[in-house]
């Protein structure tokens, strides 16, 4: 089986979509690009091609037709944007949705991350796998350690595409006493005015105007971006109950699960569904204070959940079972050709 992977190296759904899987799985050939030349169907007889989503930049179908490829589509996003998301206007202006809508029907198969999105694919292509988002723990960049410190830190991280989400936190964190916590932020970014602008919003939520004690940290490249939760005591992860967001992934869970870090999440999909024993739900500032305040004072609570997390994401989003799971599918597609 020899698979070419096409997405932009940068993509953090590129990374645990297509490249983290394409990495541990077992082909004859394979090989990662962020751009199609015609040679390289002619000089290499790619069985597979993978993409997320879509591919703007060239017509794959056309050349699927040419050269007798499969095309296997990943799904991890809602193709219908929220209003508010930053990335709504150029949706709109550029026809996004109906581009991904044209690859979800063409494609000989597709890869999503959970029911509730592949019932919404479903219209348009019935030739559905299941893979949800899935870290291997342990490999790479996912190791466990964790910087000491004598504060306990809440810990976010992310991009400006979550202002509204981190918004939620506001009211929480100016009740928040500034006794033995520090709030540690990742994936800070000013490389334009509009980044510089939101950023500094985002900080301000998370650190009631720099009130509490606070560090922001650089995001880093996607083969790298784990160490970020090495300064994590608590991991908090707020997300707005919005129709694109229900569709999402818990991959922020996943995460902390990997530095065995305990969770206080918004009680909304995607988060919904893990025992109430390993995932801290709030579903308003009282419950988002109340867990907080367990959790920063009481470091055998943290260990505990952090260690059940880490236990529940090992048996339930194995990394290696879900990829041979993704493998199989692929195998299955190539014979039944």
């Amino acid at each position: 089986m020899e698979i070419l992977v096409l997405t932009q190296h940068y993509s953090g759904c590129g990374y645990h979509r297509l490249m983290l899987p394409l990495e541990f799985m077992k082909t004859e050939k394979a090989r990662i690009s962020d751009v199609i030349r015609e040679n390289e169907f002619e000089e290499n007889k790619w069985d597979i091609v993978y993409i997320n989503r879509l591919w703007i930049k060239d017509d794959l179908i056309a050349l699927r037709e040419k050269h007798g490829f499969k095309l296997v589509v990943d799904v991890d996003d809602y193709w219908v944007l929220d209003h508010h998301h930053l990335d709504y206007e150029t949706y709109s202006e550029h026809n996004v949705a109906n581009k991904i809508l044209t690859h979800l029907r063409a494609a000989d198969l597709i890869t999503t991350t959970h029911t509730r999105l592949a019932e919404r694919i479903e219209p348009y292509n019935k030739n559905i796998v299941i893979a949800p988002n899935a870290i291997p723990y342990g490999k790479l960049q996912f190791n466990e350690i964790r910087d000491e410190s004598d504060k306990v830190r809440l810990f976010w991280a992310g991009g400006i595409s979550h202002e509204q989400d981190l918004k939620i936190l506001k009211p929480v964190i100016s009740k928040l006493k500034a006794d033995n916590v520090e709030m540690c932020i990742g994936g800070y970014s000013d490389s334009n005015p509009l980044e510089a602008d939101i950023w500094g919003k985002m900080c301000s939520f998370f650190t009631d105007n720099g009130r509490l004690p606070n560090r922001a940290f650089r995001g880093k490249p996607v083969t790298d971006y784990y160490d970020l939760y090495s300064q994590a005591d608590v991991c908090l992860i707020p997300l707005l109950k919005t129709n694109f967001n229900q569709y999402k992934s818990n991959l922020k869970i996943l995460e902390a699960a990997g530095k065995r870090v305990p969770v206080i999440v918004s009680a909304v999909h995607p988060y919904l569904g893990f025992p109430e024993d390993v995932v801290n739900y709030a579903s308003d500032a009282q419950m988002w204070l109340h867990w907080i305040n367990k959790l920063k004072d009481n470091p055998k609570l943290r260990r505990e959940q952090g260690e059940a997390l880490r236990e529940y994401c090992d048996k339930h989003y194995n990394f290696d079972e879900i990829n041979r799971t993704r493998q199989k599918s692929f195998e299955s597609l190539l014979v039944s050709s």
